[in-house]
């Protein structure tokens, strides 16, 4: 049987995480649309696959797809369109199935330019910070990321490698 105090904790703690959910969803939405003024506009999905092939160099296709747990149709069809905007290309000098992807030069100067749209969306909002709350918030938030033991999620374009917990602020 749940106790009464259980019950209350539960519930708490079920409308902190429904609160995280709807910050997180805010955040993600705002950055699209903050990311809109870049002279190459690209979608949240663009962005993703453009952080992947830059933390993975040589990746192919069917690493993006197991990557971001996609179908490879699903993959081709949005390389399709990078490709088309000119800001990824297959490298000529591999052979065999799958060849490696890469940025073009308008392929960084898009990613570049969103990136730092982003970083100077998320400056701002922490300006008032201190360093010691940014430095937890950050933490807080890689362990978010990392999630479950064994889970492989890609990382943010701009996340470092996990460093151990311990290290935390």
């Amino acid at each position: 049987m749940v106790s009464e105090s259980n019950t209350g904790t539960q519930a708490r703690r079920g409308r902190a995480t429904a609160d995280i959910l709807r910050a997180l969803i805010v955040i993600s939405r705002r950055g699209v649309a903050d990311a809109r003024i870049a002279n190459i506009s690209l979608s949240m999905t663009d962005q993703s696959i453009l952080g992947y092939i830059v933390d993975h160099p040589g990746c192919r296709s069917t690493d993006i797809a197991h990557a971001f747990r996609l179908n490879r149709s699903t993959v081709s069809r949005q390389l399709a369109g990078l490709t088309k905007l000119g800001v990824v290309c297959e490298k000529t000098d591999a052979s065999g199935r799958g060849r490696p992807l890469e940025l073009t030069d308008s392929g960084w100067a898009a990613y570049d330019e969103a990136i730092g749209i982003l970083q100077g969306v998320v400056d701002d909002n922490l300006d008032d910070w201190t360093d010691a709350e940014v430095a937890r918030f950050a933490h807080d938030l890689q362990r978010f990321n990392t999630g479950a033991a064994g889970e492989t999620r890609p990382r943010h374009p701009l996340e470092a490698p996990p460093a151990p917990l311990d290290s935390a602020p």
